[in-house]
């Protein structure tokens, strides 16, 4: 098998960070405001899990990336729950191609169980029905591009692309691989749903037209990634002014920086943390648990961003004045952003209030950095792909 280049899809610390995806369902398991197993149709944080290899055995310990101390852990009954013992034999899955179904088939180390979805519960058994799964990036391909040597970031309008120093909706792209040849991508942006494209004068566009382009591991001293254009073999750059445009593979010395954006998260614990803690007076001021969303909602804090003419983006507007432009992370605004963002709704708001004492803790939802996978070199056969290839790139294990 030829292998180029890989989507990152890691942790500094080279864990995996997934989605565990139940494809005959479309279904994600995932770990609730409370730290219980639950399945849903969401792609949120509550769905992402950590993927933890023990290089020694390849089997995996599965934690939760919302609540890191949960474990995911199965019974010999079956039963399928969380615990907090990353040491224990019950927490320990081999993961493996399904022999009989495109996915994956992840099986109980301890038990010689099959990891199952029915439509109805998650459970572990014998027979290898409802047994296929997708593990999938929890960045969901989606990405902030970024020159290595600039601090500049991939954007655009809808009529044209450009850079900036922002990290916000016009700077998020999806590359998508074309699952036809290794290390060829589109790349569109989130906000507008138009394709970055090249054209032959060198000139940078975005259109409804799909263009591909070659994403490949730089060989030059401080790393990053090539970005080419495929129909004109010519590399993604930038000018000293930020310019972009596209020029011979030894022109320069630009490369690039793909910034996983990962979805918005929050525990109970946290949220119980904030409101004890007084972090908006609002929310004080109206009767818990039923009302905190529908507060937060109304100041104009959504799943969306802040509405404009909103209380909270009045709020925005004095936080960055008083704090000379900026907003403060794990400030009000930032705060309760966080929380309109991850739309827990009354049941979930209920849960974290009521339970209390819930367990874990607030995770980042900003970027990570991404990661060199599998092999930094073009046309070399990895043996036992499985083994070199990160989880969330099984459909490349041939």
């Amino acid at each position: 098998m030829q292998l180029s280049f890989s989507l990152p899809c890691m942790e500094e610390s080279g864990h995996e960070l997934c989605f565990l995806s139940s494809p005959n369902h479309d279904r994600r398991v995932g770990c609730n405001i409370n730290g219980d197993i639950c399945v849903s149709q969401n792609w949120k944080g509550w769905e992402v899990w950590r993927f933890i290899k023990d290089e020694s055995s390849g089997h995996f310990i599965i934690t939760s990336w919302t609540h890191d101390k949960k474990v995911l852990c199965s019974g010999p009954d079956g039963r399928v729950f969380t615990t907090e013992n990353k040491e224990g034999s019950w927490e320990k899955w081999r993961i493996v191609p399904h022999p009989k179904f495109e996915g994956l088939r992840i099986e109980s180390v301890e038990h010689d169980r099959f990891l199952s979805f029915s439509g109805q519960d998650l459970h572990t058994k014998k027979k290898e029905v409802d047994t296929a799964w997708y593990i999938e990036p929890a960045h969901g391909n989606h990405f902030f591009i970024s020159a290595t040597s600039h601090d500049e970031r991939l954007s655009s309008s809808n009529e044209h692309p450009f850079t900036s120093k922002n990290r916000k909706s016009w700077e998020k792209w999806i590359v998508e691989p074309t699952n036809e040849k290794i290390g060829q991508y589109t790349i569109r942006s989130m906000e507008h749903g138009k394709y970055l494209g090249a054209e032959k004068n060198d000139k940078i566009i975005v259109s409804e037209n799909k263009q591909l382009w070659t994403i490949g591991l730089s060989t030059q001293e401080g790393g990053g990634y090539l970005i080419l254009s495929t129909k004109y073999d010519r590399r993604l750059t930038l000018d000293e002014n930020g310019n972009l445009h596209t020029e011979e593979v030894g022109d320069s010395n630009v490369t690039w920086q793909l910034e996983a954006v990962l979805p918005h998260t929050v525990s109970g614990k946290q949220i119980w943390s904030w409101v004890g803690a007084g972090v908006c007076s609002t929310i004080l001021a109206v009767a818990m648990p039923f009302a905190v969303m529908g507060v937060v909602g109304a100041m104009g804090f959504g799943a969306g961003g802040i509405a404009a003419g909103s209380m909270g983006a009045g709020m925005m507007s004095a936080e960055a004045i008083a704090a000379g432009g900026g907003i403060a992370a794990g400030g009000t605004v930032a705060t309760l952003q966080s929380i309109g963002a991850v739309g827990l709704g009354l049941a979930g708001t209920s849960m974290a209030v009521g339970a209390g004492a819930a367990t874990g803790g607030l995770v980042s939802f900003g970027v990570i950095k991404a990661t060199k996978f599998g092999n930094e070199h073009e046309r070399i056969v990895i043996d036992e792909p499985e083994k070199h290839l990160p989880l969330c790139s099984w459909r490349l294990w041939q």
